[in-house]
């Protein structure tokens, strides 16, 4: 269910005109208009108020109006950041695409109404000639109720803050009962997004029936013998997917009801893949910043392999022929060549083939955060956490998200490039002197200027790996009936978060003495086998 919460603006960003009283809009007042209000910002068109609400928000704006004295529409402009509010569609690929952000409305004398449906942060008001009597401008912020139950904390505060943008991002993108890739574009359910979403919510909610929804809706608008939304690759993550919903819920129900399609698509992936290993997809997409790239084939071979060998299982579980999905995964290990330049195909590579750990190490650290993507951030950080450390991964993921948040973000972005950071000014500004424009001047691809989404929930890729190479979390089994514990805090003192399973909520505490040594503390329900590695673990059932 749908919640709406109204949020005052936290100051005004910037004006010019003849305004009066301006500051009456931050101020908290009842959300109903009426004949006798006093304290009303008067306006004097032409004039115009960009109002910053502080935080990425998902709805649209509730403008309380008083007396007017003309009926000529207003302009209303949205942005997730201070420079999309201020510019015109057309300019810097400023868009309408999926939902309207600059549009014109009719402002009635004595009424109280809502304009609007997509993510922003800042909301340009641009007022023609006459006179306008305003009480409040507000947000109407939409968030789908789902409790948190899960949870991470640890002793350095840039991690944590990380932690709680990412979760904040993911959690913004649950929306219509479904999960979106993103509040402003384009809306939609996208099945490769759909996968570091699932992770992160898994980690975060448990296992809720948005991404049940997502599953059903993706394999009831796409043939096994077409790919879901028209990429090769995002069927093998819907496969993905299915398994590690079921692997944390174990949904039986789930799995056999799109056993058939599932059964089929295998059938469909296996009769593209030559005995070499040689493939015949219709699309090497993998990620957008690999587009071009000889390696990105090799990365889409690699998750082929890891969803054949997943779909393997589901099918053996419901009792369908798993030959086919077994044949392809069998075939695609005959691939010899190693991808040495995309660090997402790198990273997908190896974690399907288990390639030479010193050589993944030397690709993926190179350059710390240059060349990760936020779709791919978790698989990247996963690998350098194998072959490298956590240290190692910790620090570039924190020089990877934390240059989002050095450049004011609320929540986390459909792409980001590190290289963008030293010439280029915060969201919540407009650019000085020299600067670029960070959200307006950059990004390729589908996110080219303004298009680019500030709020995408594929980029929610720290949660999940905090939670499995920091707190140590590896289910095992279906339905969380085993857990293995085995942490890796780097060059943390301590950290600490709560994991939701079917049987209730697992909590998990690791310190590091001076010598390095962890000590552990588990709370847990009866009913998960928990095995603990790596530390000295007291295990305390409730």
């Amino acid at each position: 269910m749908n919640q709406i919460t109204y949020v005052l603006p936290e100051k005004i960003a910037a004006k010019n005109g003849d305004i009066e009283n301006v500051g009456s809009l931050l101020k908290p007042k009842a959300v109903q208009i009426g004949l006798g209000e006093s304290d009303v910002a008067t306006i004097k068109g032409p004039a115009r108020i960009v109002f910053d609400f502080g935080r990425e928000l998902c709805g649209g704006i509730r403008i309380l109006a008083h007396y007017i004295t003309n009926g000529k529409p207003i302009g209303i402009r949205f942005g997730e950041s201070l420079s999309e509010a201020i510019t015109p569609l057309g300019v810097k690929n400023a868009t309408n695409d999926h939902s309207p952000r600059d549009f014109s409305a009719c402002l009635p004398q004595l009424s109280s109404l809502r304009f609007g449906e997509t993510g922003f942060r800042f909301v340009c008001l641009d007022f023609n000639e006459g006179e306008y009597r305003i009480k409040s401008v507000l947000a109407e912020s939409e968030t789908e109720y789902h409790e948190i139950k899960g949870s991470f904390e640890c002793s350095d505060p840039l991690v944590n803050e990380i932690y709680s943008v990412a979760r904040r991002t993911l959690l913004l993108c649950l929306q219509k009962d479904m999960i979106w890739d993103g509040i402003k574009r384009d809306r939609l359910v996208w099945i490769g997004d759909l996968h570091p979403e699932t992770l992160g919510l898994l980690y975060t909610v448990g296992g809720i029936k948005n991404i049940e929804n997502c599953l059903d809706f993706a394999a009831a608008e796409t043939l096994p013998s077409d790919w879901m939304n028209g990429l090769t690759a995002y069927s093998f993550w819907w496969i993905v997917v299915l398994y590690d919903y079921y692997r944390f819920t174990g949904k039986n129900d789930v799995v056999e009801k799109h056993a058939e399609y599932l059964e089929k698509l295998a059938e469909h992936t296996n009769s593209l893949i030559g005995e070499d290993g040689s493939t015949n997809f219709p699309s090497d997409f993998l990620d957008w910043p690999t587009s071009g790239s000889k390696d990105a084939a090799e990365g889409v071979a690699a998750l082929c392999k890891i969803a054949c060998e997943r779909a393997a299982v589901l099918l053996r579980l419901a009792g369908k022929d798993f030959s086919a999905a077994q044949r392809a995964a069998a075939k695609l290990s005959a691939r010899r060549r190693i991808p040495l330049s995309a660090k997402q195909a790198i990273a997908m590579r190896y974690l399907a083939f288990g390639d030479e750990p010193e050589t993944v190490k030397t690709l993926l650290t190179a350059g710390g955060a240059k060349g990760l993507s936020t779709f791919m951030s978790y698989y990247i950080l996963s690998a350098v956490k194998r072959t490298s450390g956590t240290k190692d991964a910790l620090e570039i993921m924190k020089e990877y998200y934390g240059g989002m948040l050095e450049k004011g973000a609320t929540t986390f972005w459909e792409d980001f490039d590190v290289n963008w950071i030293a010439e280029s000014g915060r969201i919540d500004e407009l650019p000085k002197e020299g600067q670029k424009d960070i959200h307006g001047d950059y990004g390729k691809f589908c996110y080219t200027g303004f298009r680019h989404s500030l709020c995408h929930g594929w980029s929610c890729g720290p949660i999940e790996f905090l939670a499995e190479s920091v707190l140590g979390i590896s289910v095992s089994d279906a339905d969380c009936k085993k857990i293995t514990v085995s942490p890796d805090l780097g060059n943390l003192k301590y950290a600490k978060g709560k994991f939701p399973t079917p049987y209730g909520i697992v909590e998990i505490s690791h310190t590091a003495d001076e010598k390095g040594a962890i000590h552990t503390s588990i709370v847990a329900p009866e009913g998960p086998e928990i095995s603990v590695v790596g530390c000295d673990a007291e295990i305390r059932r409730i």
